[in-house]
């Protein structure tokens, strides 16, 4: 079996052979029509719409040849097609397409899937990924994604480069509502702002369920955002950081929750 493995989906390309495809498909299926008027004069219909049907079916003209999987990347090529179940020969009228996609989507790195085939005899597997945003921390290590879906359990090896969300109950991961993916999701969403402002983070603290703690990898202040108007917040924290400038191991905390201002607290100098 001749497989495939693109990492973008590059279709222009395929319109060309989509024509051809759709050329030799016309021609096969021209000839069936042909017999089957001649058959109609000399014989009854439904034997002859049995035959046809027994002729494109059975037909090694439409047994697949080719197997296309596009955008794996966590997920090989290989185990795509084992998931999927294709095997060289069989016939593309008997693929289930959406137990096929059902089949692929169970797998933890796979966000979507979308399965078609391309008469006569290529089958293509177009499969968007997750891309972890964060890691759960709570008895183990777990990635979430953009879309606040905590996803699958971190494996040996794998990258840990990514801010860690704690404060969460495992209840909350294992059966999650709305409500928690859109917490999850607003977190990230402040995690991606404080990036583009240059202050990458190391961990958010869910502290309670209006409360945001934050801690950046330059800084170990507790930076306690409450919760929205994310944009304001950061403008005045980081007007207080400018002034602390080379001093900044000097602040214990910011809290940005209070309306238009920010509680500094100082560390406990040892004498």
């Amino acid at each position: 079996m001749h497989l495939k493995v693109y990492r973008r989906d590059n279709r222009k390309k395929d319109e060309g052979r989509w024509r051809r495809t759709f050329l030799r498909a016309s021609g096969v299926l021209g000839v069936v029509l042909l017999g089957l008027v001649a058959y109609r004069v000399s014989g009854p219909v439904t034997i002859a719409v049995i035959s046809l049907r027994e002729f494109i079916l059975d037909s090694p003209y439409f047994s697949v040849r080719e197997i296309q999987v596009r955008g794996a990347d966590k997920v090989s090529g290989q185990e795509v097609v084992a998931m999927a179940g294709l095997r060289r020969g069989m016939s593309i009228w008997s693929i289930d397409l959406a137990a096929i996609e059902k089949k692929i989507g169970r797998h933890p790195w796979v966000r979507r899937v979308f399965v078609r085939r391309e008469f006569p005899r290529r089958v293509i597997i177009d499969v968007e990924e997750r891309t972890p945003k964060a890691i759960v921390a709570m008895r183990k290590l777990y990635y979430v994604d953009s879309d606040g879906v905590v996803f699958k359990e971190v494996g040996p090896g794998e990258n840990v480069k990514f801010p860690l969300l704690t404060g969460l109950r495992p209840e909350q991961i294992t059966a999650p509502d709305p409500a928690t993916r859109k917490r999850i999701q607003d977190a990230l969403r402040l995690s991606e702002m404080m990036v583009q402002r240059s202050h990458s983070l190391s961990e958010i603290h869910f502290a309670k369920p209006d409360r945001l703690v934050v801690y950046t990898t330059a800084y170990p202040i507790a930076l306690h955002m409450g919760w929205g108007h994310w944009t304001e917040k950061l403008t005045r924290m980081e007007r207080l950081l400018a002034l602390w400038k080379g001093n900044e191991e000097r602040l214990a905390s910011l809290d940005m929750s209070f309306r238009d201002q920010v509680v500094a607290r100082l560390r406990r100098i040892e004498k």
